[in-house]
């Protein structure tokens, strides 16, 4: 950490600047070129060679005829520096030459609803050069919030809203709930009802999220108190533990049609309406000014709140 202190300090004395020169005399070998694209005059660009030379056991430069040419040093100093000097470049030219991170917060499930079409489209655009990066959504409601207001994540698809007058929370489509149950359970055949359901063992989800405690409770009110016999923070274990026992678990319609075949899966009509859950696209309003995430928020839009009526009252 300290040599990294220290590093920064003595860059901080560095004129910057002077690698732009270099560069352009590098490129251009000729000093009133590279002053004619900077914009500067012959000695200043002179000067500023000078000036690197201090810093370097080297001329950079010797004369060689009526123009100059690199020392093996000065090229040696081009390929370590003219990568990050074209990236520096591309950013505030906004060329779009730069690979973004576009950065995703979900729960897993989630993900696999939405990200893979997220992805197709994006990677179609040969202009809008991004890198999807996913990240699992913490618990934490309060970091979750954060996570935007400080630009830690540029989107997060959440069972909730965020309430902040600074983030934009969409809803982009609903859910519904089912039951779910091995194909070869021995009693359950297609229904399943509150009477059915007190001779069966339940799987669980772990997690500490007011939505999914809330579904919790309602399915215990609407079906009776369970019995659960595992309990797991992911669904996708959940699923295949249901494959081998007889246990009943409750899901997202897409998440069963997604894995029922899989995991030899069926689903169960229920004799009372389980509900369901709305899914929100949050994002903060100021990120908008980035085209790669305006970009991603159209195609959402497009594709879930455009293409689902179920989104709408």
């Amino acid at each position: 950490m300290f040599e990294h202190q220290d590093s920064l300090k003595s860059l901080r004395k560095f004129d910057l600047n002077l690698l732009t020169v270099f560069e352009a005399v590098y490129y251009y070998k000729s000093v009133s070129k590279a002053a004619d694209i900077l914009g500067m005059t012959s000695p200043a660009v002179s000067q500023s060679i000078q000036r690197l030379r201090q810093y370097f056991p080297d001329p950079l430069f010797i004369r060689y005829g009526k123009g100059i040419s690199a020392t093996v040093f000065a090229d040696s100093m081009h390929e370590n520096i003219k990568g990050s000097l074209s990236g520096i470049i591309d950013i505030f030219a906004d060329k779009g030459d730069s690979i973004r991170n576009l950065v995703i917060w979900s729960d897993p499930h989630l993900a696999q609803v939405l990200i893979p079409d997220i992805c197709s489209h994006l990677m179609s655009l040969p202009k809008l050069k991004c890198r999807i990066v996913h990240n699992l959504l913490p618990e934490d409601a309060v970091g979750v919030e954060h996570a935007l207001l400080y630009h830690k994540t540029d989107i997060i698809f959440d069972i909730a809203p965020i309430f902040n007058s600074a983030i934009e929370s969409e809803l982009i489509f609903r859910e519904k709930i089912v039951a779910v149950c091995g194909k070869e359970h021995p009693r359950l055949k297609d229904s399943l009802s509150a009477n059915s359901l007190k001779d069966e063992r339940c799987i669980t989800i772990i997690k500490d999220r007011k939505k999914i405690n809330e579904f919790k409770s309602k399915i215990d009110v609407l079906l009776g108190k369970r019995v659960i016999s595992f309990a797991s923070p992911s669904s996708l274990i959940a699923l295949s533990v249901i494959e081998k026992t007889n246990d009943i678990g409750f899901f997202p319609e897409s998440m069963y049609e997604k894995f029922k075949d899989i995991y030899n899966l069926k689903r169960l009509e229920c004799d009372v309406d389980l509900g369901s859950y709305e899914v929100y696209m949050s994002y903060s309003k100021k990120a908008l000014q980035d085209k790669a995430l305006l970009e991603l928020v159209e195609r959402v839009r497009e594709t879930f709140v455009m293409n689902n009526k179920s989104v709408h009252p």
